[in-house]
C-alpha cells in the first residue's frame, strides 16, 4: 500500500502500541506476515489483506471516447443498499488537472465546504463551457442514505431551468478516482454576502431583484423543491450585477411531498440569521414555500441595511427576534409593504408563495394586507407575544444560563453536511391546521429538566451505532436544547432517535447540536454496539490530549522510520478502577485488535502520578481510530477481542456480552483521527 504521497509503505498502515520503555520489541512470530493480527510485538489496528504482487505490465488501453457521465439512475442503486465501488480502490482527493469521466477537467480549487470541495472545471470538448464541480466528501459518498438524497435531488435539480437559478448538469461518479461529484454551471461573479457593505441598490433595483429571485424560486417550488437556506451567501451576482442574481446551493432542497425526506429528514436546515420561525419550532414546524419567502425577505433586508441582519444569537434570542419582527424602518417606502408581508412571523399571515410575492410587487401599497392568494384561515399567534420565561438550565453557572446551543457560529455549520445544530420540523404543502399551530406537547409529569435528564441518561445507550455524551442541556417549558459530543455511524439517524426519545416523554427537541459528533465508519457499528452495553459510569478513564493528529515522516529511531505516522498519546486514569485492564483498538475497516502487553504492570513504566499514565502509540493509517479500555476480572479472551468484521461470527456480540457480564467488565472509549493535511 502507498501512503498519500505515493511512497511505498512496505506494509499496511496500522496503529502500533509502542514498546514500554526498556522493554525489547519481540520479532514477528514465525510465519506471520509483517503487520499480522495478533502479533504481540507489532499490534496493527485494521490491517487489511496484504497486496498481491502485480501482474506483468500491460500496454495501456486506448481511452474511451469522451461522453457525458450518466446521472445516477434508479436502477443503479436498487434499494440504495449498495453503491458502485471505485475500480481504483479508496477515493483520493481530486487535484487540479484531473479529468472526470473523460469529460470535465479540474482547473482550479475554489472553496471547501461542509459537503465537500468545489472546483472550477471545463468541458474538454468545449473549453468555452466552464463548470463548477462539487466533489462530495468520501464518508458521505459511502452512505447509501446520502446517495439516495443526492440521486433524488439530482432528478429534480437537473430539471430546473430559469435565469435566476444555477443550472445543474449532472450527478456522477468518477470510477478511477472513486469520487462522486455534482456539476453545475460556473458563475463568474461574487456572492451577495461579499458585497453587502459596498453595494448600493435603488428602490427600483430592489423591486427588480425581489421579482427576479421570486420568479426563479417559484420554478423550483413548482417542481416540488424548497431551498430552506436562502441567504446572501447563496445568491451569486454574475459579473457583480444585481440584475443577474442567481440562487445557488440547492444541496439541502426538500421535496414538498410530505411522504418523502432528504438526509436531513424533517430537520432544521439553514443559517440561523436567515431561517424562518417555523424552522426554529414555532407555528407547528410546517416548512414550505412560505419558508423561502421569509428567508428571501431577510436577505433583501440585509441588502438594504448593507450588513447581515441581526436575527441570530441564542436559540431563545432567535425565536424572540422573529416574534417581535425585524426593524423595517430603513426600508424604502416602495418595497416596505412587500417586506412586511414576507416577514410576518406566522406563516398563515405571511405571503405564502413566490407568486404571492410577485403579485404584491405590482400593488405594493396594499399587497401586505391583501395577498393575491389568501391562504386558509388558521390559528394566529397573539399580536404581542409574551416574553418567554427564563430557561431552566442544567448547572448553576449564571453565564451558562443564557448560552444557547445554536449560536451564529454553530449555525454556519447547519447546512446539512457540516454536522450542525438540529431542530425538528416537518414539511408539507398543506397549510398548518389549527391543531398543528396551537397544540403543544403534553407537559411531562414533574420537572421537565429532570425528565429530560432521565430520558437522555437512559436513552443515549440505545441510540444505534454511537457513543454519545450530553455536553450541554437546557429546558424551557417542554422545549429542549442540547449539545451532544462523541461518535456515530449515522449522525442524522442518531439525531432523529434522540428527538423521538424526548417526544415520547412529552418533550420537544427544539435543537440538537451535533457539531461535536464525528461520523465513523459503519464497519465499527458491531463492536461499538457491544462495548456500549457495558459502558462504565461516571467520567471516562481514557482520553487523548487532542482529537486530530497529523501524519508525518517518523524519525529514524522509530520501528516504522521513514513511513508516515502520528505519535498519539493515550491518557489513562485508573483511579477507582478495580481489577484487570485490557486495551482494544478499532479501525475504520472494523478491524479490532487486542494488545496483550498492556496491563497494569506494563503501565508502571509510563506512570505520571498515582494511577495516571501517559502511553504512546504510533498510528500509520489515516482516518478514525477508537481505543477501548476494558476493566474487570481477567483473563481477557483474545479470541473475542481480535479480528475483522468478516471474521466475527454472527453470535459474536452475544458471546462477548455473556463473557463481559460474567466477569463484571466495564468499558470506556476515546476516538481520534489521523490526517495528512500538511506538506510532508
Amino acid at each position: 500500500m502507498s501512503d498519500k504521497n505515493g511512497q511505498g509503505s512496505g506494509d499496511e498502515p496500522r496503529t502500533v502500541f509502542n514498546p514500554v520503555p526498556g522493554e525489547p520489541t519481540p520479532p514477528p512470530a514465525e510465519g506471520a506476515a509483517a503487520g499480522g493480527v495478533g502479533n504481540a510485538g507489532d499490534s496493527p489496528w485494521g490491517n487489511p489483506p496484504q497486496e498481491q504482487p502485480s501482474a506483468a505490465p500491460q500496454p495501456p488501453e486506448p481511452a474511451p471516447p469522451a461522453q457525458e457521465p450518466a446521472p445516477l439512475a434508479e436502477t443503479e442503486f436498487p434499494g440504495m443498499t449498495s453503491f458502485p465501488a471505485a475500480t481504483a480502490g479508496e477515493p483520493r482527493e481530486v487535484r487540479e488537472g484531473d479529468v472526470l469521466n473523460h469529460l470535465y477537467q479540474v482547473r482550479r480549487f475554489i472553496a471547501r465546504g461542509g459537503m465537500g470541495q468545489v472546483f472550477e472545471g471545463v468541458n474538454i470538448n468545449n473549453e468555452d463551457e466552464r463548470v463548477a464541480i462539487k466533489v462530495i466528501l468520501p464518508h458521505l459518498a459511502r452512505d447509501p442514505n446520502v446517495l439516495a438524497m443526492f440521486r433524488k435531488e439530482a432528478r429534480t435539480l437537473t430539471r430546473l431551468s430559469h435565469s435566476a437559478l444555477v443550472q445543474y448538469r449532472t450527478l456522477a461518479m468518477e470510477p478511477q478516482l472513486g469520487v462522486f461529484y455534482i456539476v453545475t454551471e460556473y458563475i463568474d461573479g461574487r456572492n451577495l454576502s461579499d458585497v453587502l457593505s459596498t453595494i448600493e441598490a435603488t428602490p427600483a433595483q430592489l423591486v427588480s431583484l425581489i421579482r427576479t429571485l421570486a420568479e426563479g424560486l417559484a420554478v423550483a417550488h413548482s417542481l416540488g423543491a424548497i431551498h430552506r437556506d436562502i441567504s446572501p451567501d447563496n445568491i451569486m451576482l454574475e459579473g457583480g450585477r444585481l440584475e443577474r442574481a442567481k440562487v445557488i446551493d440547492f444541496g439541502i432542497a426538500k421535496d414538498l411531498d410530505g411522504g418523502s425526506q432528504t438526509i436531513v429528514g424533517d430537520g432544521f436546515a439553514g443559517k440561523l440569521n436567515y431561517v424562518a420561525p417555523e424552522q426554529l419550532g414555532d407555528f407547528g414546524r410546517q416548512v414550505g414555500s412560505w419558508t423561502d419567502v421569509y428567508s428571501l425577505g431577510l436577505t433583501i433586508l440585509a441588502l438594504i441595511n448593507k450588513r447581515d441582519v441581526n436575527m441570530g444569537g441564542s436559540l431563545v434570542d432567535a425565536v424572540d427576534k422573529r416574534r417581535a419582527g425585524p426593524d423595517l424602518s430603513p426600508v424604502p417606502a416602495e418595497v416596505r409593504p412587500v417586506l412586511e408581508g414576507m416577514l410576518k412571523p406566522n406563516p398563515a399571515d405571511r405571503l405564502r408563495t413566490m407568486e404571492d410575492v410577485i403579485a404584491a410587487l405590482s400593488d405594493r401599497a396594499t399587497a401586505a394586507a391583501a395577498p393575491a392568494s389568501k391562504p386558509p384561515k388558521v390559528a394566529k399567534a397573539p399580536k404581542a407575544a409574551p416574553k418567554p420565561k427564563p430557561p431552566v438550565v442544567a448547572g448553576s453557572d449564571e453565564a451558562k444560563q443564557r448560552k444557547m446551543l445554536i449560536g451564529a457560529g454553530a449555525a454556519a455549520a447547519v447546512v446539512l453536511l457540516g454536522g450542525l445544530g438540529y431542530a425538528l420540523s416537518s414539511g408539507g404543502d398543506d397549510a398548518p391546521t389549527d391543531a398543528a399551530t396551537s397544540a403543544a406537547p403534553a407537559v411531562p409529569t414533574g420537572d421537565p429538566l429532570k425528565t429530560a435528564q432521565a430520558v437522555l441518561d437512559g436513552g443515549l445507550a440505545s441510540v444505534s451505532c454511537s457513543w454519545l455524551d450530553v455536553s450541554d442541556l437546557q429546558v424551557q417549558g417542554t422545549d429542549v436544547a442540547l449539545a451532544v459530543k462523541g461518535v456515530a455511524g449515522r449522525p442524522v439517524d442518531a439525531q432523529n432517535e434522540i428527538g423521538k426519545l424526548l417526544s415520547a416523554k412529552g418533550l420537544r427537541a427544539a435543537s440538537i447540536d451535533f457539531s461535536d459528533v464525528s461520523q465513523i465508519s459503519p464497519n465499527d457499528c458491531g463492536p461499538i454496539e457491544a462495548f456500549r452495553q457495558i459502558r462504565g459510569t461516571g467520567a471516562s478513564h481514557i482520553s487523548v490530549p487532542q482529537v486530530k493528529w497529523e501524519l508525518a515522516p517518523l524519525p529514524a529511531d522509530d520501528q516504522d522510520a521513514g513511513k508516515l505516522g502520528a505519535p498519539v498519546v493515550l491518557n489513562i486514569d485508573l483511579n477507582g478502577v478495580a481489577g484487570d485492564i485490557a486495551i482494544i483498538g478499532l479501525e475504520d475497516s472494523g478491524q479490532m485488535t487486542f494488545e496483550p502487553r498492556l496491563d497494569r504492570s506494563a503501565l508502571e513504566a509510563v506512570k505520571v502520578s498515582s494511577d495516571t499514565y501517559r502511553y504512546p502509540l504510533t498510528t500509520t493509517h489515516p482516518g478514525w481510530t477508537g481505543v477501548f479500555l476494558l476493566y474487570g476480572n481477567g483473563p481477557f479472551d483474545q479470541s473475542l477481542l481480535n479480528g475483522s468484521t468478516g471474521s466475527r461470527s454472527g453470535d459474536w456480540a452475544q458471546r462477548f456480552l455473556a463473557e463481559a457480564r460474567s466477569k463484571g467488565w466495564q468499558a470506556d472509549t476515546v476516538w481520534y483521527k489521523t490526517v495528512n493535511e500538511r506538506p510532508d
